[in-house]
């Protein structure tokens, strides 16, 4: 090696760095401007800020002031949102309108309910797609074809509400409704992947040297399709948790979904602020890596 030049596997650390922080920046913003829009939808929404409470004859005039005077505070949107961030930064994520209690104790009442049915939901759709595809490198053929494009096909002519219905109707798990969402996008990338992957000319040699057929999987056709793989996987973070709001919401299952819905039917600001920066930030972060795997790609290519 001659003097000057880096040992071939170094890491260029501060070239790092920046993609990292830059990387950083960005998310931050999306996120902050993710909370934002929620927040100005929710405000601006056509009755945000009436109580249902004030169609009361009951009431007095005093009351029906007191119960609007509990809504002043949020009426200017860019003081609120600057209050939260301040708050948010200690800890503090306000308390919800419509439940009286805090927005942290919701969230961790319901997150790990979506957080079981996003990951089982993932884990059924890539065993399902990565068996099949390999079943289509085996018995290859019009017949292997025609009948996965029209499975895959019907499954993306589905909506996320009708797929939900049919699981309420036929009483199956919520993950399963989440990985009927995401197996068919996954099976095609990951057909045509290992299709590609196995016509590569190094491939193509270890097999006419008599290599063997599980050996040339792990050490030629998943060393290529590790980095398309990886990108694949961010991509399905977000899809998946997605899938999982309005399959929720539809199936009464108490996750996130379900918080969501019941936030934006009654108009809860601080809790739908709070919910839209817990899926912005899970979005952005797996779209992230799904972009940085995809650098890798290009790197290795």
């Amino acid at each position: 090696m001659s003097r000057g030049t880096l040992p071939p596997f170094s890491v260029p650390w501060k070239k790092v760095m920046r993609l990292f922080l830059r990387r950083a920046v960005w998310l931050m913003a999306v996120i902050l401007a993710g909370g934002l829009l929620g927040a100005t939808l929710v405000r601006y929404a056509p009755g945000y800020g009436v109580d249902e409470r004030e169609l009361d004859p009951r009431l007095s005039q005093a009351s029906v002031e007191a119960l609007r005077v509990q809504h002043h505070p949020n009426a200017n949107l860019l003081g609120y949102y600057a209050k939260y961030l301040t708050n948010a930064v200690r800890g503090d994520l306000g308390i919800s309108e419509s439940t009286q209690r805090p927005v942290s104790e919701l969230i961790r009442e319901r997150f790990p309910v979506t957080a079981k049915a996003v990951l089982l939901g993932m884990l059924s759709a890539w065993s399902l797609a990565f068996f099949l595809a390999m079943l289509g490198q085996y018995f290859r053929g019009w017949v292997f074809e025609v009948s996965s494009t029209l499975l895959t096909g019907f499954l993306l002519a589905l909506p996320s509400t009708v797929i939900a219905l049919l699981f309420v109707y036929f009483r199956a798990p919520v993950y399963l409704a989440i990985a009927c969402v995401t197996f068919p996008k996954l099976f095609r990338f990951i057909h045509n992947l290992l299709v590609q992957a196995y016509e590569q000319p190094h491939v193509l040699a270890a097999r006419a040297r008599g290599i063997g057929p599980v050996r040339i999987f792990l050490r030629h056709v998943l060393a290529f399709a590790s980095p398309a793989l990886f990108a694949l996987l961010g991509v399905s973070l977000s899809l998946a948790f997605g899938a999982a709001i309005p399959i929720e919401a539809l199936t009464d299952s108490p996750g996130i979904g379900q918080l969501a819905w019941f936030a934006a039917i009654n108009r809860d600001l601080p809790l739908v602020v709070n919910l839209t920066l817990l899926v912005t930030l899970i979005t952005v972060a797996g779209n992230s890596l799904a972009d940085y795997s995809g650098h890798l790609a290009t790197r290795a290519s």
